[in-house]
């Protein structure tokens, strides 16, 4: 089943699996690339280091150390984009994003990411 999971401020595509009454939930890779990316960006918020050489579960491991010290969630640093958009395009931009329950900035990001991971693999 598909699902969108919030992992550390991070919406991510999912699939969930149910066998013998036990759950997995599996993340598709280029959504486990896009989710590595941005806890590289985010950590550094939360007085963690990370950079492109940390592997995905040292990530995970400071991610959680980082909510245990807060004592709730990490977020998604919130960028202004110095853009106009054609009203109708922002319109279409606030209603996928409302859908997805996130900022139209998030899925700006999730798009270029996606779209990045894409061109450079």
């Amino acid at each position: 089943m598909k699902y969108n999971i919030n992992l550390f401020g991070y919406n991510v595509d999912c699939d969930l699996k149910v066998e013998n009454e036990g759950l997995r939930i599996e993340i598709p890779e280029d959504n486990q690339n896009s989710l590595k990316q941005y806890l590289i960006r985010v950590l550094p918020k939360y007085g963690r280091e990370a950079s492109n050489d940390s592997s995905l579960e040292e990530l995970v491991k400071l991610s959680i150390d980082a909510e245990k010290t807060l004592e709730g969630r990490m977020v998604e640093p919130k960028l202004k984009l110095p853009y106009e958009f054609q009203p109708e395009i922002k319109e279409k931009l606030i209603e996928a994003a409302a859908l997805q329950e996130m900022s139209a900035t998030q899925l700006l990001i999730r798009i270029i990411e996606k779209k990045y991971q894409e061109i450079i693999g």
